[in-house]
């Protein structure tokens, strides 16, 4: 592992270090600065520097057209042409010719070096001898206007000086396309007549097409008003100075300039032509050096990433060193130092190196490479040791800022809510007023780069705090959500739902782990019942079925004995209270078995669609002779219409006949049972009323418990289990039971959702 790592690191130098050649092959490029847009010109002639050679060329062919009629007669040059005139004295002038002034400025030790620039001399210099004198006309400026009284004013030095310049322009420009062979050519032809014309050329007897089959080429005429080109950009002043310097009044004249693109002259073109392909492989290959070098770097950075921390022998856990076991804060010092001390031994010694081997141009770019290599190469052993602390687990819990968090926190954590939120917003309150007055300060006072860099860092500090404020907030809420779900969920019933505690902090994890423990208990209790009503249930059923089987025995004999036909009165007196007694025991175990299952929901439903209506006329008709028997009358508000409930028949029936028994028992004699179906929004109401025969001194919660009779006093047969039985499978059906009770007024009502 150990040497894995070494050849992990070797690769990733490799590779910065092919970056660090990219960047440099790309950045001394001659082409630097212009993108990498101009590697797709597929040769030297569609590039924007071909444009402005040529730009420049013809530019100085326009120059040497003025120049020839300013140096030149007949086609050679003149030193007695007449050059300069001026003002002698009042009303007198005195000319100069273009000999008188060249031997004036050699006198001056002025002379034309190999480049056709004016050397030595004592340049634009008046001497106390040298007198100013008024310059009336100039042959290579004929057009001169004087801006301001003393422009006119000129010695015979700098007037020498000035026609030596001009004449160098003029041989430079002789010497490049005139006297040597070039691969610029060009014709410029004025013309009046067949034998009065101007023609100026250094490719005579070519026709036009000769000009363009040689390769780039503009041909512009007088008649036309465009220019005929197969340049990527056509220079624009090229018609306007035909024009200008046209001697004949008319439109007959015209301007040839070709490129021979095939390059046969060692000439400006043929040398940036060169230059261009060799620049160009140049930049590819340090776009490939560059795009290798970043890509292997990711790669190997990756790497290191992986091994940082990683043990060098089979180990459950990351190697840790000494220095890794610094909180992160110190190590994060720690390495600034090292940066500033590396930043300080470059100065003092390797940028000295550096100027050394570099031109005095590329000193700055030698040591802006170092400074990067410096801070990437400190930065990645940073984020290393930072990585090596993540992976092992004390990145936070050793570091300075967990430490101050968790003392800060002392003073916080037994506050309530409120006092916290005062304190914190508090504290943001006035760090918001120091960071805008500071701001403000360095905003209004100072306007160097010192201080706007340190504006940046106030305002990245104080975006950071109040992303940090929101942030906690937002997690603030993220818990309160969290706690109202929690307390939703035990509220609906849900016992053992439980908070992840483990994304909390503070005060609210208390109230978290809190709410689980209620949860917990809650669960407990729940469960507890549970089993309480099932070992209740599952009591009653056992003790029913145990008293069953005497029960019947005892109902089968008092059935053989009457049929024995005992006359002795006094013995049927017996058998008749015995066999009642036996009948109510009887039915009293088969209602608690019944309202045992009901309670618990332990029945098996059959639910289809019912007529509640026609369900109430046959349970009418199954009552009306029995409330006969204590002169009750029955009395009906039922609609016509039907209505359809989604119900088990059986139990259903069972309901109603629990009510409607109940009223048998309870009504007073010679009262009305009122039976109505009322329809309420989306519901069928079933409702039964009567008058009670005993007073009703028990409210109307309690009667639906077991056992539980109106009549305290005991006075009738009930087993007080009819209206907890009925009330029971209403519910475990889907439909509502309700009691109200009025003095003597005794009402009940079940409701079922109306099926459509």
């Amino acid at each position: 592992m150990k040497k894995r790592k070494e050849k992990t690191i070797l690769a990733h130098l490799l590779f910065s270090l092919l970056v660090v050649i990219g960047v440099s092959i790309m950045y001394n490029n001659t082409h630097y600065g212009e993108g990498i847009g101009w590697i797709a010109h597929e040769s030297y002639e569609d590039t924007p520097q071909f444009a402005g050679q040529l730009k420049s060329d013809i530019d100085d062919i326009f120059n040497y057209v003025k120049y020839k009629e300013v140096f030149e007669t007949n086609g050679k040059l003149d030193y007695s042409k007449f050059i300069i005139r001026v003002a002698d004295g009042p009303g007198t002038t005195k000319d100069f010719t273009l000999d008188e002034m060249i031997r004036h400025a050699k006198s001056q030790g002025y002379y034309l070096n190999e480049q056709f620039k004016v050397s030595g001399g004592r340049p634009n210099k008046n001497t106390g001898e040298d007198l100013n004198y008024q310059v009336v006309y100039r042959a290579y400026e004929p057009d001169f206007k004087a801006i301001e009284p003393g422009d006119s004013f000129q010695s015979i030095d700098q007037l020498s000086y000035e026609v030596l310049s001009h004449l160098g322009n003029y041989y430079r420009f002789y010497y490049r396309f005139i006297q040597n062979p070039g691969n610029l050519k060009f014709e410029i032809r004025y013309q009046n007549t067949d034998k009065d014309y101007k023609l100026y050329t250094n490719f005579p007897g070519k026709t036009v097409d000769e000009f363009k089959s040689i390769g780039k080429y503009l041909y512009v005429t007088g008649e036309a008003l465009y220019v005929d080109s197969n340049l990527t950009s056509v220079p624009k002043n090229v018609s306007s100075e035909l024009e200008k310097m046209n001697p004949y009044n008319n439109g007959n004249y015209h301007m040839s300039v070709a490129v021979n693109t095939s390059y046969p002259y060692n000439d400006a073109y043929y040398q940036a032509s060169e230059s261009f392909d060799q620049m160009r492989l140049f930049f590819i290959i340090g776009m490939i050096c560059l795009a290798l070098g970043i890509l292997g770097c990711a790669a190997t950075l990756y790497m290191l990433v992986l091994l940082a921390g990683a043990p060098e022998e089979e180990s459950l856990s990351p190697i840790v060193q000494r220095m890794d076991r610094l909180p992160a804060e110190i190590s994060l010092v720690l390495y600034l130092a090292a940066s500033g001390l590396a930043l300080l031994v470059s100065q003092l010694v390797l940028y000295k190196i550096i100027h050394l081997f570099l031109a005095s141009e590329n000193w700055y770019y030698g040591e802006l490479v170092i400074k990067i290599l410096i801070f990437y190469a400190v930065g990645v052993a940073a984020v290393l040791n930072l990585l090596k602390q993540y992976k092992s687990g004390i990145l936070w819990k050793n570091s300075l800022l967990n430490k101050g968090v968790r003392t800060l926190g002392l003073y916080f954590k037994n506050h309530r809510f409120t006092t916290r939120i005062m304190i914190i917003y508090s504290l943001f309150l006035i760090f918001n007023v120091v960071m805008i007055m500071a701001f403000s300060f360095l905003l209004f006072t100072y306007n160097d780069l010192e201080s706007r860099i340190l504006m940046g860092a106030v305002f990245m500090l104080f975006c950071l705090l109040d992303l940090w404020v929101f942030h906690q907030m937002y997690k603030n809420a993220w818990q309160t959500d969290q706690i109202n779900q929690a307390l939703f969920n035990i509220s609906n019933g849900n016992t053992t739902y439980k908070i992840d505690t483990k994304m909390f902090y503070g005060k609210e994890r208390e109230l978290a782990e809190n709410i689980n423990h209620i949860s917990t208990g809650l669960e407990t209790a729940l469960q507890e019942k549970v089993r309480s009503e099932r070992l209740k249930t599952d009591l009653i059923t056992n003790v029913s079925h145990d008293i069953k089987t005497p029960l019947t025995s005892i109902i089968n004999y008092v059935d053989l004995i009457k049929r024995e036909k005992i006359q002795d009165p006094k013995i049927q007196g017996y058998l008749e209270v015995l066999e009642q007694k036996s009948q109510r025991l009887k039915t009293l175990t088969e209602d608690l078995v019944e309202a045992s299952k009901a309670s618990s929901g332990n029945l098996k439903l059959d639910m289809t669609s019912i007529d509640f209506v026609e369900l109430i006329y046959q349970t009418n008709g199954e009552f009306e002779e029995k409330f006969s028997l204590r002169h009750l009358e029955l009395v009906s508000t039922l609609p016509d219409e039907t209505m359809l409930i989604e119900a088990d028949g059986r139990y259903l029936w069972r309901v109603l006949e629990n009510l409607y028994n109940n009223a048998f028992k309870y009504a007073m004699e010679h009262s009305r049972v009122y039976i109505d179906i009322t329809k309420e929004e989306e519901n069928i109401l079933f409702t039964i009323k009567n008058i009670s025969e005993n007073p009703l001194n028990i409210h109307a919660e309690e009667l639906t418990e077991r056992f539980v009779r109106g009549d305290v006093a005991r006075t009738t047969e009930g087993s007080g289990l009819g209206i907890s039985i009925a009330k029971s499978l209403t519910e475990l059906q889907g439909g509502q039971f309700k009691l109200y009770i009025d003095g003597d007024f005794f009402k009940a009502s079940v409701a079922f959702p109306l099926k459509k």
